[in-house]
Parts: C-alpha cells; sequence; structure tokens
C-alpha cells in the first residue's frame, strides 16, 4: 500500500533563528512514525507548504512545489490524504487526485469552521471519501455547518510519542508553562500573572519570551514537577499530552478539549488566576497526591492514546472506502 499526505508542516519547520513547530505538524510527524512502527509495509510520501528539518527513516518528503514528483506519488498512490493546510498548492493537487479516481481523506487539521470560505470550497471541489477531525465536538460542528454524511465523519486523535516523552526524574520545585507567547491564544500574561502570585515557587516558561526549539526542550519539560496551560481555548492540546506522557500533571481548565481527568491527571479548574493558583498550590505541597497524579498520568495517555490501535482503525478506513 502507498499513502500520499499533503500537509503545510511535518516536525520541526526549517525556520529562523529557531525552527518552526506547532501541533498539527508534532501530530503528523508522529501519526508517520506510527505507521512505519506498525505497519512498516506501507509506502509513505510527505508532501509540505514549509521545509521540513529534519529527514524521516524510510519515508519520502519533499515539498508541495516540487509538483512532478507530488503528482507523481499521486498516481502511484492507494490514497491521498490532507492533513492540513488550505492553500491553492494543495487544492491543486487534489484536484489532481480527484481527476484520477483516488481515494482522498481530509484532516484531522483540515477542517475546524474557522477559514469557512476556504472549507467550503475544499469540500465542494473535492468531495473527499473520508474526513478526520480532532476532535467530536468539531466533527458535530462541521457536520451541521457544512450538511456533511455522518458516515464519511470519524476523530483521528494522535498523541505523542511514548518513548520520545518517556519519564525522566522530577525536580520537585519546577513548574512549567511552555508555547508560542505571540500566539494571543495562549495567554501568557495569564501565566505570568499565576507566577508572580505564587512567587515561593520556581516557574519554568518555555517559549516566552523567546521561541524555544521542540527537540531541545524536551528533557527539560520531562523534568517538571507540574505543567499548567493557560491557553484560551486548544482543540486537542498536544502540550498536555506529552506532559502527561512524562508523569508530568497539570492544572488546566475545560476550555482546554484534551484536559484530563480531575484529580486523576491534576486539577481541572476555573480559567480564573485565584483558581488556578489554589489549584497549583494544593497539588505542589502534597507529594503523595503528585506522585499518584503523575502514575496516573502515564497509564493515561498508553490507554487513551494507544497508537498501535490508532493505526490499526486508519488502515482499516483506507480499506473499506470505495
Amino acid at each position: 500500500m502507498k499513502l500520499v499526505l499533503l500537509a503545510f508542516n511535518i516536525g520541526e519547520s526549517k525556520c529562523r533563528p529557531v525552527p518552526f513547530t506547532n501541533g498539527p505538524g508534532m501530530s503528523l510527524l508522529n501519526f508517520v512514525k506510527f505507521i512505519k512502527k506498525y505497519n512498516s509495509k506501507i509506502e509513505i510520501c510527505v508532501y509540505t507548504q514549509l521545509e521540513t528539518l529534519r529527514p524521516i527513516k524510510g519515508v519520502v518528503i519533499g515539498t508541495l512545489k516540487q509538483k512532478s514528483a507530488v503528482q507523481s506519488d499521486i498516481a502511484a498512490a492507494d490514497a491521498v490524504h490532507c492533513w492540513s493546510g488550505l492553500t491553492k498548492e494543495v487544492l491543486e493537487h487534489l484536484e489532481y487526485a480527484k481527476r484520477i479516481n483516488k481515494k482522498i481523506f481530509f484532516g484531522p487539521n483540515l477542517i475546524d469552521t474557522v477559514q469557512l470560505d476556504d472549507e467550503a470550497l475544499f469540500l465542494k471541489r473535492i468531495r473527499p471519501d473520508k474526513i478526520f477531525f480532532v476532535n467530536d465536538r468539531l466533527r458535530y460542528l462541521s457536520q451541521n455547518k457544512y450538511k456533511l454524511d455522518p458516515a464519511i465523519t470519524d476523530t483521528l486523535i494522535v498523541g505523542p510519542d511514548i518513548e520520545q516523552w518517556a519519564p525522566m526524574a522530577h525536580e520537585s520545585d519546577i513548574i512549567l508553562w511552555k508555547g508560542n507567547s505571540n500566539h494571543m491564544v495562549k495567554d501568557v500574561e495569564f501565566a505570568l500573572e499565576v507566577s508572580k502570585k505564587l512567587g515561593k515557587y520556581k516557574f519554568l516558561f518555555l517559549g516566552y519570551p523567546k521561541k524555544y526549539s521542540y527537540r531541545k526542550h524536551i528533557d527539560k519539560a520531562k523534568r517538571a514537577a507540574l505543567y499548567f496551560s493557560t491557553s484560551l481555548s486548544e482543540t486537542k492540546g498536544m502540550t498536555l499530552l506529552e506532559q502527561w506522557a512524562a508523569g508530568v500533571p497539570s492544572v488546566t481548565h475545560p476550555k482546554v478539549y484534551q484536559h484530563g481527568v480531575n484529580y486523576k491527571t491534576g486539577i481541572v479548574t476555573n480559567r480564573d488566576v485565584d483558581s488556578y493558583c489554589e489549584a497549583i498550590d494544593e497539588i505542589m505541597s502534597d507529594d503523595l497526591m503528585r506522585s499518584d497524579m503523575s502514575k496516573y498520568c502515564v497509564n493515561y495517555v498508553k490507554e487513551q492514546y494507544n497508537p498501535e490501535k490508532l493505526i490499526e482503525k486508519y488502515i482499516g478506513s483506507i480499506k473499506n472506502v470505495g
């Protein structure tokens, strides 16, 4: 079986002074790794808008500008999957795949009812065989908004690379915040208010005031005692899944879709400074609670985001189309 993936980016992309990364790009990188690990017979070609920084062993990776290479691989593919990227270049390649009757999948980071005109255009012009969403809320919203046949919709939730995020010895006094502080949705100002009010603890900010390297930050992030997410909202929350995989409990709120299990993966609380401070203080002042939460986090990610089951489900989707 041959699979062609089209996307905005995968993993770390070439960008100065720090490589560009985001949740959809890391999810795609993990997804490709999982396919290679659990179904190595599948041939994978990935073409992206942004040039990737690092190759993946056994995977063809190029850019969407390589038109002849992209269309040659599409012609030989069993399925074409547009992961992300509502761009003219992507649409052009998808229209070619449509003309030669290829199975076409969308998502999970393509249709999210944000760029409505572009999403409607892609859906009208391509009419994909299957559309994946990053969570069930977006799946139902999109079904209603675009009058989609529920039979062609599903969720595809890719978790972290569990081996890469295996737990390390935690530094008991480190409270971590991480993200691209330039993005308003991450609300670093809220996080800074929390840190000022809890001056007795040591806070580590990755992504503020400067961007951080994804690859280089992992060991630091795994050593944290606690992670807190201040995003206004998240459609998934990959940073939370990564920290849980490392055994780092969290403080978060319900507007983050994957916010965890209250008093199991951490504390899910109201999104205000006082509530966050109380939750952080409660976890940090109770070593047994934090230890129990840490163990639960690791098992929770392994069970809920099992990569082998994910790939088995995905391959079944390809075989069941057409």
